[in-house]
């Protein structure tokens, strides 16, 4: 969850850095799936207010704040959604720790398997040079 949070804002933040892509007039080939890209445009003209960056910031943080207030407003959901992480978090690492620990044993197995190959055999003469079978 966490994640997607993290995800979900920084692609936010990323939307507004990058540069406007400008809106297209002129309708566009039918792409993958027989959809046109120009269906994505919304009709009508483009809008002429921009956003300026101390706007951006100042509805960022309300916006911030709002999220923040969440717990207040709803107690008992924030509640519940802690018993679900505090949950998940115990069985991550309850599973975790299993996996590694087979993941251990496994290297160590296949560890001792290649030490045990690697020790020479015994000792066998040279086959003579030039020798070969059949006639």
């Amino acid at each position: 969850m966490s994640f997607i949070l993290r995800a979900a804002f920084w692609l936010t933040v990323l939307a507004f850095l990058l540069p406007a892509a400008g809106y297209e007039t002129d309708p566009q080939p039918a792409g993958m799936g027989g959809y046109s890209a120009a269906a994505l445009v919304t009709g009508g003209a483009p809008p002429t207010e921009d956003i300026g960056a101390g706007e951006a910031l100042t509805l960022a943080a309300r916006s911030a704040q709002d999220v923040m207030g969440f717990c207040d407003r709803n107690p008992d959901i924030c509640a519940k959604s802690h018993a679900i992480v505090g949950h998940v978090v115990r069985q991550t690492a309850h599973y975790g720790a299993t996996a590694l620990t087979w993941l251990t044993e496994k290297a160590r197995e296949h560890n001792q398997g290649a030490t045990a190959a690697a020790q020479p055999a015994a000792i066998r003469p040279a086959a003579p040079t030039g020798y070969t079978t059949g006639a």
